[in-house]
């Protein structure tokens, strides 16, 4: 059960991971001029 469990828990933590990033890439497309990107870009780095 703990080979299960493990598995599962990384599982979630990749899929958490690919919907954080691509909600970052949205915002990045989404933002109104190049710098916003930029501040979007660092304000994300610093998680």
């Amino acid at each position: 059960m703990t080979r299960l469990r493990s598995a599962l828990t990384a599982a979630r933590a990749t899929a958490r991971a690919r919907r954080d990033e691509r909600a970052l890439q949205r915002a990045l497309a989404a933002a109104p001029t190049q710098e916003s990107a930029h501040e979007i870009a660092a304000l994300a780095a610093r998680r």
